[in-house]
């Protein structure tokens, strides 16, 4: 089972502006990102992501033969039933969250079940234990997850140590502030965080963009 961070963020290691402006791809670093979405059963965003972005998550820049599922990490199911999600295909699309939520948005919780959204329950909540929600998927036969997340769920993975590979790109551009990849209270000690080493480091066709790939070290 292998659980992949993609993201693009500036020198800087922000994924968008104060304002939310998070155009930072190029066309080469989209269907790289599609390709990951191509290999991957499931595709995983935040809540956060959902809400602000309402995206899609399908497999479009590239030829593919099927498309993965489509999920959110919602462990208070506050997100809204008019996604993108909930409108395109929503057999293929997934919602992660907990009893709380449900408890919380039972109307919402029928309408998902109602559209035929696979709902994954994850312990009482309102916060989700990602390392029982990885459990939970691999016994669903999600093996392959690519997760698109903002800085709150990729910090959430990190701490949690669910994380076997990053996909980083780096842009040349630097923002100053904003969004930044991972958003969480953080390590106290060097010592505590998990270590990525890196094992590939390419020159994007652009010329303005590195993407480099790390994996999960344990030395």
């Amino acid at each position: 089972m292998t659980w992949i961070i993609f993201t693009t963020a500036s020198l800087d290691g922000r994924i968008a502006t104060t304002e939310g402006d998070s155009k930072l791809s190029c066309e080469h670093d989209l269907q790289l990102l599609h390709k990951f979405r191509c290999w991957s059963d499931l595709v995983l965003v935040g809540a956060n992501t959902a809400i602000a972005d309402d995206p899609g998550l399908f497999v479009k820049r590239i030829k593919c033969s099927r498309q993965p599922y489509r999920g959110v990490v919602d462990g208070k199911l506050r997100i809204p039933t008019n996604l993108r999600l909930f409108r395109d295909q929503p057999w293929l699309s997934m919602v992660v969250t907990t009893t709380y939520g449900i408890r919380s948005n039972p109307t919402k919780y029928r309408f998902l079940i109602n559209r035929g959204v696979k709902v994954v329950i994850v312990g009482n909540g309102p916060s989700i234990d990602m390392k029982e929600a990885r459990m939970r998927l691999e016994e669903m036969g999600i093996r392959r997850v690519l997760i698109e997340g903002g800085g709150k769920l990729n910090w959430s993975l990190i701490k949690e140590d669910v994380v076997d590979r990053l996909e980083i790109t780096y842009v040349g551009r630097v923002l100053g502030a904003g969004v930044p990849i991972i958003d969480g209270e953080g390590f106290k000690r060097v010592s505590e965080a998990p270590l990525f080493a890196p094992v590939d480091i390419r020159i994007c066709k652009c010329g303005r963009c590195v993407h480099v790939s790390w994996i999960r070290s344990f030395k």
